[in-house]
């Protein structure tokens, strides 16, 4: 029990953080992305507005023909749909950082909590001229929670009104 009570804590500690950085981020994603972090968030923020160029600025040219061409074949409209799509059952976002090889390559894992399960994907990126973009992702494990998101943690105990009921036998 207490280790489900452990688990249950970190998770919504994750959750308000991920929750915190994400209202203290500029909304504007064309800001160069300082960090590796920046460049994750800014393609997240991208897909969820449907922004396809924005989107695709946020990889690097080994990634951005592979998907220019998804987005010519879908069309569009289709492709801006397909990216607001993909992040609507997203709850929350976790990365996490992974062995640093050189100054100007970075490795994350990011996490995706959905309602049902999450999804884990290893992103690596590249720093090129003061900017990060993302040069590959892998693809996607998903993995069943050990406690589903929404589960509640703690019972409420039911609000009573009545006045507290005496004893049969007492005197006031």
């Amino acid at each position: 029990m207490q280790r489900n009570f452990i688990t249950v804590v970190t998770l919504l500690l994750i959750g308000a953080g991920v929750w915190f950085a994400a209202r203290q981020r500029p909304a504007d994603s064309a800001i160069a992305a300082a960090t590796p972090e920046d460049a994750i968030h800014a393609m997240l923020d991208a897909s969820r507005r449907g922004d396809a160029r924005a989107y695709l600025d946020c990889f690097t040219d080994a990634m951005r023909p592979q998907l220019d061409a998804t987005r010519q074949q879908m069309g569009e409209a289709r492709f801006r749909e397909y990216l607001t799509e993909s992040q609507a059952p997203v709850m929350g976002v976790a990365t996490t950082k992974l062995a640093e090889t050189r100054p100007d390559l970075a490795r994350y894992e990011v996490e995706f909590v959905l309602r049902d399960k999450n999804q884990r994907q290893t992103v690596e990126l590249k720093n090129e001229g003061g900017r990060w973009r993302i040069d590959s992702m892998s693809q996607a494990v998903y993995m069943k929670p050990a406690i589903p998101y929404g589960t509640k943690v703690f019972d409420e105990p039911a609000a009573t009104n009545a006045p507290p009921s005496r004893k049969a036998g007492t005197v006031n």
